[in-house]
Protein backbone atom coordinates (compact mmCIF):
# COMPACT_ATOMS: atom_id res chain seq x y z
CA UNK A 1 0.00 0.00 0.00
CA UNK A 2 1.22 3.45 -0.70
CA UNK A 3 2.07 5.84 1.98
CA UNK A 4 0.37 9.19 2.31
CA UNK A 5 3.29 11.34 0.91
CA UNK A 6 3.18 8.48 -1.95
CA UNK A 7 -0.83 9.45 -2.87
CA UNK A 8 -0.08 13.40 -2.33
CA UNK A 9 2.92 13.71 -4.87
CA UNK A 10 1.15 11.13 -7.25
CA UNK A 11 -2.41 13.49 -6.93
CA UNK A 12 -0.31 16.72 -6.93
CA UNK A 13 1.73 15.10 -9.92
CA UNK A 14 -1.14 14.37 -12.07
CA UNK A 15 -2.44 17.74 -11.83
CA UNK A 16 0.91 19.82 -12.36
CA UNK A 17 2.47 17.93 -14.90
CA UNK A 18 -0.66 18.90 -17.73
CA UNK A 19 -0.11 22.64 -16.17
CA UNK A 20 3.61 22.51 -16.36
CA UNK A 21 3.15 21.17 -19.71
CA UNK A 22 0.93 24.39 -20.88
CA UNK A 23 3.12 26.68 -19.26
CA UNK A 24 6.31 25.58 -21.02
CA UNK A 25 4.53 25.55 -24.59
CA UNK A 26 3.69 29.33 -23.54
CA UNK A 27 7.12 30.13 -21.68
CA UNK A 28 8.08 33.67 -22.54
CA UNK A 29 11.21 33.31 -20.05
CA UNK A 30 14.02 31.68 -20.82
CA UNK A 31 15.97 29.07 -18.82
CA UNK A 32 18.79 31.24 -18.57
CA UNK A 33 17.25 33.70 -16.29
CA UNK A 34 15.98 31.20 -14.09
CA UNK A 35 19.48 31.93 -11.73
CA UNK A 36 18.13 35.90 -11.96
CA UNK A 37 14.64 34.83 -10.82
CA UNK A 38 15.68 32.86 -8.05
CA UNK A 39 18.10 35.34 -6.87
CA UNK A 40 15.70 38.41 -7.13
CA UNK A 41 13.28 38.15 -4.49
CA UNK A 42 12.00 39.88 -1.12
CA UNK A 43 13.52 38.52 2.54
CA UNK A 44 10.63 38.34 5.44
CA UNK A 45 11.93 38.63 8.72
CA UNK A 46 9.88 38.38 12.06
CA UNK A 47 11.23 38.35 15.90
CA UNK A 48 9.07 38.28 18.65
CA UNK A 49 9.91 38.72 22.34
CA UNK A 50 7.75 37.69 24.67
CA UNK A 51 7.78 37.23 28.34
CA UNK A 52 4.15 34.76 30.06
CA UNK A 53 3.38 34.95 33.52
CA UNK A 54 1.23 32.39 34.82
CA UNK A 55 -0.48 32.59 38.31
CA UNK A 56 -2.92 29.13 39.29
CA UNK A 57 -5.53 29.16 42.23
CA UNK A 58 -6.60 26.60 43.84
CA UNK A 59 -6.35 24.03 43.92
CA UNK A 60 -3.75 22.67 41.65
CA UNK A 61 -3.83 19.33 39.18
CA UNK A 62 -2.61 16.11 39.80
CA UNK A 63 1.40 15.82 39.67
CA UNK A 64 1.79 19.83 39.53
CA UNK A 65 3.53 21.72 42.91
CA UNK A 66 3.99 24.93 41.63
CA UNK A 67 1.58 27.33 40.88
CA UNK A 68 2.94 29.49 38.74
CA UNK A 69 5.04 29.53 35.34
CA UNK A 70 7.39 31.98 34.20
CA UNK A 71 8.66 31.96 30.52
CA UNK A 72 10.72 34.47 28.28
CA UNK A 73 10.95 33.21 24.97
CA UNK A 74 12.28 34.89 21.75
CA UNK A 75 10.97 33.63 18.26
CA UNK A 76 12.50 34.40 15.09
CA UNK A 77 11.13 34.09 11.47
CA UNK A 78 13.36 33.75 8.46
CA UNK A 79 12.29 33.11 5.00
CA UNK A 80 13.01 34.17 1.08
CA UNK A 81 10.67 34.00 -1.97
CA UNK A 82 11.73 33.52 -5.26
CA UNK A 83 11.09 36.16 -8.12
CA UNK A 84 8.59 34.78 -10.11
CA UNK A 85 9.73 32.70 -13.41
CA UNK A 86 7.13 31.56 -15.50
CA UNK A 87 4.10 32.29 -12.98
CA UNK A 88 6.52 29.76 -10.37
CA UNK A 89 7.38 31.30 -7.31
CA UNK A 90 8.86 29.41 -4.25
CA UNK A 91 9.47 29.92 -0.39
CA UNK A 92 11.62 28.59 2.18
CA UNK A 93 11.18 29.92 5.62
CA UNK A 94 13.20 28.49 8.76
CA UNK A 95 11.84 29.14 12.54
CA UNK A 96 13.23 29.20 15.73
CA UNK A 97 12.18 29.41 19.50
CA UNK A 98 15.04 30.02 22.17
CA UNK A 99 14.54 30.10 25.79
CA UNK A 100 16.00 33.01 27.71
CA UNK A 101 17.12 32.17 31.50
CA UNK A 102 15.48 29.76 33.44
CA UNK A 103 12.59 26.96 32.27
CA UNK A 104 10.12 27.84 35.19
CA UNK A 105 7.07 26.42 33.33
CA UNK A 106 6.24 22.99 31.25
CA UNK A 107 6.58 23.36 27.30
CA UNK A 108 5.08 20.01 26.87
CA UNK A 109 8.77 18.97 25.78
CA UNK A 110 10.78 20.18 28.79
CA UNK A 111 10.00 17.23 31.08
CA UNK A 112 8.85 20.60 33.70
CA UNK A 113 5.27 18.78 34.48
CA UNK A 114 5.22 20.66 38.21
CA UNK A 115 4.75 23.64 36.18
CA UNK A 116 1.37 25.18 34.85
CA UNK A 117 1.67 24.96 31.16
CA UNK A 118 3.37 27.65 28.85
CA UNK A 119 3.20 25.87 25.61
CA UNK A 120 6.22 27.70 23.65
CA UNK A 121 9.12 24.52 23.63
CA UNK A 122 12.46 25.67 22.22
CA UNK A 123 13.27 24.03 18.79
CA UNK A 124 14.45 24.77 15.67
CA UNK A 125 12.47 23.59 12.08
CA UNK A 126 11.51 24.18 8.47
CA UNK A 127 8.40 26.23 9.48
CA UNK A 128 7.40 26.66 5.12
CA UNK A 129 8.60 25.31 1.68
CA UNK A 130 6.35 25.44 -0.84
CA UNK A 131 5.98 26.20 -4.42
CA UNK A 132 3.42 27.71 -6.20
CA UNK A 133 2.01 28.19 -10.52
CA UNK A 134 -0.23 31.12 -10.84
CA UNK A 135 -0.41 30.22 -14.87
CA UNK A 136 -4.06 29.65 -15.31
CA UNK A 137 -6.46 32.85 -14.90
CA UNK A 138 -6.97 34.02 -11.50
CA UNK A 139 -5.55 30.56 -9.76
CA UNK A 140 -3.08 29.80 -7.92
CA UNK A 141 -2.20 25.96 -7.49
CA UNK A 142 0.34 25.99 -4.37
CA UNK A 143 2.34 22.74 -2.77
CA UNK A 144 4.67 22.29 0.20
CA UNK A 145 5.01 23.10 3.50
CA UNK A 146 2.33 26.24 3.87
CA UNK A 147 0.34 28.21 6.22
CA UNK A 148 -3.49 27.93 5.29
CA UNK A 149 -5.66 30.57 6.85
CA UNK A 150 -9.37 29.90 6.02
CA UNK A 151 -12.54 33.05 7.04
CA UNK A 152 -11.95 34.18 10.45
CA UNK A 153 -9.69 30.81 11.19
CA UNK A 154 -12.69 29.10 14.01
CA UNK A 155 -11.85 26.03 11.94
CA UNK A 156 -8.87 26.02 10.40
CA UNK A 157 -5.69 28.39 11.45
CA UNK A 158 -2.46 28.27 11.94
CA UNK A 159 -2.40 29.64 15.99
CA UNK A 160 -0.58 32.27 15.68
CA UNK A 161 -0.81 33.32 19.02
CA UNK A 162 1.88 31.13 20.01
CA UNK A 163 5.39 31.72 19.83
CA UNK A 164 5.66 28.74 17.17
CA UNK A 165 2.88 28.74 14.59
CA UNK A 166 0.60 25.81 13.23
CA UNK A 167 1.53 25.02 9.27
CA UNK A 168 0.45 22.46 7.12
CA UNK A 169 2.08 20.09 4.42
CA UNK A 170 -0.81 20.35 1.40
CA UNK A 171 -1.46 20.63 -2.15
CA UNK A 172 -3.54 24.05 -2.26
CA UNK A 173 -5.68 25.29 -5.15
CA UNK A 174 -7.37 28.70 -5.04
CA UNK A 175 -9.32 29.96 -7.64
CA UNK A 176 -11.31 33.25 -8.59
CA UNK A 177 -12.23 32.17 -11.84
CA UNK A 178 -15.69 32.30 -11.46
CA UNK A 179 -17.11 36.51 -10.67
CA UNK A 180 -17.47 37.13 -7.01
CA UNK A 181 -16.50 33.90 -6.09
CA UNK A 182 -13.26 32.43 -4.23
CA UNK A 183 -13.01 28.66 -4.34
CA UNK A 184 -10.32 26.74 -1.95
CA UNK A 185 -9.47 23.15 -1.89
CA UNK A 186 -7.13 21.99 0.48
CA UNK A 187 -5.43 18.56 0.46
CA UNK A 188 -3.60 17.95 3.91
CA UNK A 189 -1.05 15.49 4.52
CA UNK A 190 0.55 16.61 7.67
CA UNK A 191 -0.16 19.22 10.30
CA UNK A 192 3.26 20.77 11.94
CA UNK A 193 1.69 21.37 15.05
CA UNK A 194 2.64 24.23 17.32
CA UNK A 195 2.49 21.62 20.23
CA UNK A 196 4.57 18.75 21.15
CA UNK A 197 2.36 15.48 21.40
CA UNK A 198 3.42 11.71 23.04
CA UNK A 199 2.33 8.92 20.72
CA UNK A 200 3.70 6.38 23.29
CA UNK A 201 4.04 6.99 26.56
CA UNK A 202 6.15 3.61 26.98
CA UNK A 203 9.19 5.25 24.48
CA UNK A 204 12.10 7.11 26.24
CA UNK A 205 11.79 9.76 23.42
CA UNK A 206 8.55 9.18 21.27
CA UNK A 207 7.91 13.94 21.24
CA UNK A 208 6.85 14.69 17.61
CA UNK A 209 5.21 18.19 16.21
CA UNK A 210 3.69 16.30 13.61
CA UNK A 211 0.22 14.69 13.24
CA UNK A 212 -0.03 12.72 9.96
CA UNK A 213 -3.86 13.11 8.62
CA UNK A 214 -5.36 13.18 4.88
CA UNK A 215 -7.66 16.07 5.29
CA UNK A 216 -9.95 17.28 2.68
CA UNK A 217 -10.69 21.30 2.83
CA UNK A 218 -13.70 22.78 0.49
CA UNK A 219 -14.47 26.42 1.29
CA UNK A 220 -16.27 29.02 -1.28
CA UNK A 221 -16.44 32.28 -0.17
CA UNK A 222 -18.89 34.30 -2.78
CA UNK A 223 -20.04 38.18 -2.39
CA UNK A 224 -23.24 39.71 -3.55
CA UNK A 225 -25.52 42.95 -2.70
CA UNK A 226 -22.82 45.07 -3.85
CA UNK A 227 -19.87 43.41 -1.91
CA UNK A 228 -22.19 43.78 0.98
CA UNK A 229 -22.61 40.09 1.96
CA UNK A 230 -20.57 37.12 1.69
CA UNK A 231 -21.81 34.05 2.02
CA UNK A 232 -19.17 30.64 2.64
CA UNK A 233 -20.02 27.49 2.66
CA UNK A 234 -17.45 24.79 4.02
CA UNK A 235 -16.74 20.97 4.81
CA UNK A 236 -13.87 19.80 6.53
CA UNK A 237 -13.19 16.30 6.08
CA UNK A 238 -10.02 15.11 8.74
CA UNK A 239 -8.86 11.56 8.97
CA UNK A 240 -6.28 11.27 11.48
CA UNK A 241 -3.94 8.45 11.69
CA UNK A 242 -1.87 7.93 15.14
CA UNK A 243 -3.61 9.90 17.86
CA UNK A 244 -1.46 11.20 20.86
CA UNK A 245 -1.79 9.49 23.74
CA UNK A 246 -4.12 11.08 26.81
CA UNK A 247 -8.07 11.56 27.01
CA UNK A 248 -8.67 15.37 26.10
CA UNK A 249 -5.79 14.95 22.80
CA UNK A 250 -8.05 11.51 21.95
CA UNK A 251 -11.08 13.50 22.42
CA UNK A 252 -9.54 16.49 19.97
CA UNK A 253 -8.47 14.07 17.60
CA UNK A 254 -11.40 12.13 16.47
CA UNK A 255 -12.03 11.75 12.99
CA UNK A 256 -14.98 14.28 11.90
CA UNK A 257 -16.60 15.82 9.09
CA UNK A 258 -17.80 19.05 9.37
CA UNK A 259 -20.61 20.98 7.15
CA UNK A 260 -21.60 24.52 7.46
CA UNK A 261 -21.88 28.18 6.04
CA UNK A 262 -20.99 31.08 7.32
CA UNK A 263 -22.88 34.60 6.36
CA UNK A 264 -21.14 38.18 7.19
CA UNK A 265 -21.63 41.56 5.74
CA UNK A 266 -21.62 45.08 6.46
CA UNK A 267 -24.41 48.30 6.53
CA UNK A 268 -23.02 51.47 6.44
CA UNK A 269 -25.02 54.30 7.72
CA UNK A 270 -25.48 57.58 6.57
CA UNK A 271 -23.78 58.46 9.70
CA UNK A 272 -19.79 57.82 10.48
CA UNK A 273 -21.11 54.51 12.70
CA UNK A 274 -21.51 50.71 10.50
CA UNK A 275 -23.06 48.00 11.58
CA UNK A 276 -21.59 44.62 10.68
CA UNK A 277 -22.50 40.89 11.77
CA UNK A 278 -21.43 37.36 11.20
CA UNK A 279 -23.65 34.47 11.04
CA UNK A 280 -22.60 30.86 11.39
CA UNK A 281 -23.87 27.77 11.25
CA UNK A 282 -22.54 23.77 11.24
CA UNK A 283 -22.60 20.10 11.66
CA UNK A 284 -19.83 17.87 12.83
CA UNK A 285 -20.29 14.29 12.39
CA UNK A 286 -17.99 11.19 12.75
CA UNK A 287 -15.67 10.51 9.83
CA UNK A 288 -14.00 7.52 8.50
CA UNK A 289 -12.79 5.12 11.24
CA UNK A 290 -13.56 7.16 14.44
CA UNK A 291 -14.35 4.72 17.51
CA UNK A 292 -17.67 6.91 18.64
CA UNK A 293 -20.70 7.94 16.55
CA UNK A 294 -21.37 11.74 16.80
CA UNK A 295 -24.07 14.53 15.98
CA UNK A 296 -22.76 18.00 17.01
CA UNK A 297 -23.65 21.27 15.56
CA UNK A 298 -22.01 24.76 16.37
CA UNK A 299 -23.70 28.23 16.24
CA UNK A 300 -22.80 31.57 15.88
CA UNK A 301 -24.00 34.79 16.16
CA UNK A 302 -21.65 38.26 16.36
CA UNK A 303 -23.22 41.61 15.78
CA UNK A 304 -20.96 44.49 15.50
CA UNK A 305 -20.91 48.82 15.55
CA UNK A 306 -17.63 50.38 14.76
CA UNK A 307 -17.84 54.04 15.09
CA UNK A 308 -15.49 55.69 12.38
CA UNK A 309 -12.13 53.61 12.80
CA UNK A 310 -11.61 54.73 16.21
CA UNK A 311 -14.08 52.59 18.43
CA UNK A 312 -15.74 48.73 18.00
CA UNK A 313 -18.04 47.24 19.84
CA UNK A 314 -19.30 43.98 19.42
CA UNK A 315 -21.27 41.25 21.12
CA UNK A 316 -21.60 37.60 20.66
CA UNK A 317 -23.02 33.80 21.30
CA UNK A 318 -21.15 31.22 20.20
CA UNK A 319 -22.15 27.32 21.15
CA UNK A 320 -20.36 24.11 20.71
CA UNK A 321 -22.62 21.04 21.10
CA UNK A 322 -21.35 18.04 23.78
CA UNK A 323 -23.62 15.33 25.36
CA UNK A 324 -21.28 14.60 28.49
CA UNK A 325 -18.95 11.89 26.97
CA UNK A 326 -18.46 13.72 23.30
CA UNK A 327 -18.18 17.36 22.15
CA UNK A 328 -17.91 18.70 19.05
CA UNK A 329 -14.02 19.62 18.38
CA UNK A 330 -11.63 22.29 16.52
CA UNK A 331 -8.40 20.67 16.09
CA UNK A 332 -7.17 22.85 13.34
CA UNK A 333 -8.32 25.82 14.71
CA UNK A 334 -6.73 29.24 16.22
CA UNK A 335 -9.00 28.71 19.31
CA UNK A 336 -7.10 31.10 21.64
CA UNK A 337 -8.86 33.99 19.35
CA UNK A 338 -11.85 32.78 20.45
CA UNK A 339 -12.55 30.60 23.83
CA UNK A 340 -10.72 33.38 26.23
CA UNK A 341 -7.42 33.96 26.27
CA UNK A 342 -6.44 31.69 29.46
CA UNK A 343 -6.59 28.90 26.66
CA UNK A 344 -8.85 26.98 28.85
CA UNK A 345 -10.82 25.41 26.47
CA UNK A 346 -9.05 24.94 23.42
CA UNK A 347 -10.37 21.35 23.57
CA UNK A 348 -14.39 21.66 24.42
CA UNK A 349 -15.54 20.27 27.42
CA UNK A 350 -17.22 16.77 27.09
CA UNK A 351 -20.45 18.80 28.22
CA UNK A 352 -19.97 21.16 25.04
CA UNK A 353 -19.78 25.29 25.37
CA UNK A 354 -21.84 28.05 25.37
CA UNK A 355 -20.07 31.44 25.41
CA UNK A 356 -21.42 34.51 25.47
CA UNK A 357 -19.01 37.16 24.95
CA UNK A 358 -19.02 41.55 24.73
CA UNK A 359 -15.95 43.29 23.62
CA UNK A 360 -14.49 47.26 22.57
CA UNK A 361 -11.46 48.40 20.93
CA UNK A 362 -10.30 51.26 20.11
CA UNK A 363 -7.24 52.69 17.71
CA UNK A 364 -6.19 55.90 18.16
CA UNK A 365 -3.32 57.06 16.00
CA UNK A 366 -0.43 54.31 17.21
CA UNK A 367 -2.16 53.15 20.38
CA UNK A 368 -4.65 50.15 20.52
CA UNK A 369 -6.35 48.20 23.19
CA UNK A 370 -9.22 46.14 23.60
CA UNK A 371 -11.02 44.46 26.24
CA UNK A 372 -13.51 41.35 26.37
CA UNK A 373 -16.04 39.98 28.85
CA UNK A 374 -16.65 35.95 28.87
CA UNK A 375 -19.33 33.85 30.01
CA UNK A 376 -19.05 30.14 30.22
CA UNK A 377 -21.95 27.49 30.11
CA UNK A 378 -22.26 24.27 29.34
CA UNK A 379 -24.32 23.15 26.53
CA UNK A 380 -25.06 19.46 28.23
CA UNK A 381 -26.93 20.51 31.56
CA UNK A 382 -26.57 24.39 31.88
CA UNK A 383 -23.94 24.14 33.78
CA UNK A 384 -21.95 27.30 34.69
CA UNK A 385 -18.30 27.18 33.37
CA UNK A 386 -16.72 30.42 34.75
CA UNK A 387 -16.19 33.79 33.43
CA UNK A 388 -12.74 35.15 32.06
CA UNK A 389 -11.80 39.34 31.55
CA UNK A 390 -9.30 40.02 28.87
CA UNK A 391 -7.29 42.98 28.25
CA UNK A 392 -4.85 43.80 25.72
CA UNK A 393 -2.44 47.35 24.87
CA UNK A 394 -0.54 48.16 21.75
CA UNK A 395 1.96 50.90 20.83
CA UNK A 396 3.05 51.05 17.51
CA UNK A 397 6.86 52.47 18.01
CA UNK A 398 7.80 52.98 14.45
CA UNK A 399 6.96 51.29 11.47
CA UNK A 400 6.73 47.52 12.12
CA UNK A 401 7.89 47.48 15.82
CA UNK A 402 5.11 47.22 18.05
CA UNK A 403 4.79 46.65 21.65
CA UNK A 404 2.17 44.94 23.27
CA UNK A 405 0.73 44.29 26.78
CA UNK A 406 -1.92 41.32 27.58
CA UNK A 407 -3.95 40.18 30.46
CA UNK A 408 -6.29 37.55 30.94
CA UNK A 409 -8.13 36.34 34.65
CA UNK A 410 -10.51 33.53 34.27
CA UNK A 411 -12.67 33.19 37.06
CA UNK A 412 -13.83 29.05 37.76
CA UNK A 413 -16.70 30.27 40.22
CA UNK A 414 -16.85 27.05 41.84
CA UNK A 415 -20.52 25.82 41.10
CA UNK A 416 -21.52 22.61 40.58
CA UNK A 417 -18.85 20.19 38.95
CA UNK A 418 -19.23 19.61 34.86
CA UNK A 419 -17.16 17.06 32.46
CA UNK A 420 -13.99 19.47 31.37
CA UNK A 421 -15.12 22.16 33.70
CA UNK A 422 -11.68 23.98 35.43
CA UNK A 423 -11.71 23.66 38.86
CA UNK A 424 -9.18 27.04 39.25
CA UNK A 425 -8.91 30.54 38.96
CA UNK A 426 -6.13 31.55 36.39
CA UNK A 427 -3.94 34.66 35.73
CA UNK A 428 -2.21 35.47 32.86
CA UNK A 429 0.26 37.98 32.26
CA UNK A 430 2.34 39.00 29.01
CA UNK A 431 4.73 41.74 27.95
CA UNK A 432 6.54 41.42 24.23
CA UNK A 433 7.51 43.37 21.14
CA UNK A 434 7.29 42.62 17.67
CA UNK A 435 9.13 43.42 14.62
CA UNK A 436 8.85 42.29 11.39
CA UNK A 437 9.38 42.97 7.36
Amino acid sequence: MRSKATKLGAGVLSVLVPMMATMTANAMEPLSSLRYNLAGGPVNFDARLRYEHVKLGDPLAAGMTEDTADATTLRVRLGYTTAKWNELVAQIEYEGLSVIGGQDFNSFANGETTYPVVADAKLNELNQAWIRWSGLPKTDVKYGRQRILLDNQRFIGNVGWRQTEMTYDAALLSTAFIPKTKFTYAFLNNVNSFRFFDYDPTAAVSLSTNVDIEGHLFNASITAIRDKLVITPYAYLLDFDDIPAGAPSARLFQDTATYGARVSGAVPFKTDYTFSYALEYAEQKDYQDAPKSIDFNYLLVEPTVAYKKLVKGTLGYEKLEGDGVNSLQTPLATAHAFVGWADLFLITPQVGLERSYVSISTTIDRFGATAVYHKFESDEGGVKMGDEIDLLASFAVIPNFVLYAKYAAYSADGGAPAAGKPVADVDKTWVYAEYKF
